[in-house]
């Protein structure tokens, strides 16, 4: 069988923590399980995982609808090389790190772009593959922010950037953490729009509650749509790619 949860949410939210956390507990469960990451987990989405973070063109920022490209052609990726060869063969609980979801939600609400167009390019990078279930990590803004910002300043950078999913640059800063909290609103809003549009998928979860209470209510979720463990095959799965 194969399973496809993702995980959405605004800055600090915990998403990351929670997509790791429920990882690393079917692998202890002997469940297969694969846990990616957006951009990120194929040789391009690693590398325009960089280009966004990186800001290797100095000082000059990047137009809204190159940013939108550069997050869409890392998904076509990942879809084509991953989600899909592995959702034909039947194999594990595919985990990801945010998803289509968030195009909409950043793109589409925070940046203000149509969300209709962005619907279309969506559809084209995902040809069509969406989770079968999706926790949307909710919180206050102003508590997310706080969070990020208390991370960036206890933590050396290398292990910050680890911890916030990859956001911070070379510089120590970040993108979508300099935005204006009413940005950071309309995604909040955009997110709720979303799991009100398809209640059989989205779970809305109070990212305010602690990490393990949170990790209690998603296991309790997830753990209905489980077959018994699979002793077939190394409980993690590995990504391989051709050098």
């Amino acid at each position: 069988m194969s399973l496809f949860i993702s995980f959405e949410g605004g800055e600090g939210s915990g998403k990351s923590t929670q997509a790791e956390t429920l990882h690393k507990r079917l692998v202890d469960e002997h469940y297969q399980s694969l846990l990616l990451h957006e951009p990120g987990s194929t040789p391009l989405g690693r590398h325009m995982r960089d280009l966004l973070k990186g800001r290797p063109w100095g000082g000059e920022t990047i137009s809204h609808g190159a940013e939108l490209f550069m997050f869409t052609a890392a998904r076509a990726e990942l879809v084509a090389k991953v989600i899909k060869p592995l959702m034909r063969q039947q194999r594990g609980i595919i985990i990801a790190d945010r998803y289509a979801d968030s195009t909409i939600a950043y793109q589409g609400y925070g940046r203000r772009m149509p969300i209709e167009e962005l619907v279309t390019v969506n559809h084209l990078a995902t040809q069509g593959v969406l989770p079968d279930l999706t926790f949307l990590l909710d919180c206050a803004p102003e508590e997310g922010l706080k969070r990020v910002g208390e991370l960036q300043t206890v933590l050396p950078l290398e292990i910050a950037d680890e911890a916030l999913g990859g956001r911070v640059d070379r510089e120590g800063t970040t993108r979508f953490e300099e935005e204006s909290i009413d940005f950071h609103e309309r995604i909040r809003v955009g997110y709720l729009k979303l799991a009100e549009q398809e209640p059989e998928r989205f779970r809305i979860i109070d990212a305010a509650k602690s990490i393990e209470k949170i990790a209690e209510q998603i296991w309790s979720i997830v753990s209905e749509k489980l077959p018994g463990p699979s002793d077939a095959g190394p409980p993690e799965l590995k990504l391989e790619f051709p050098a």
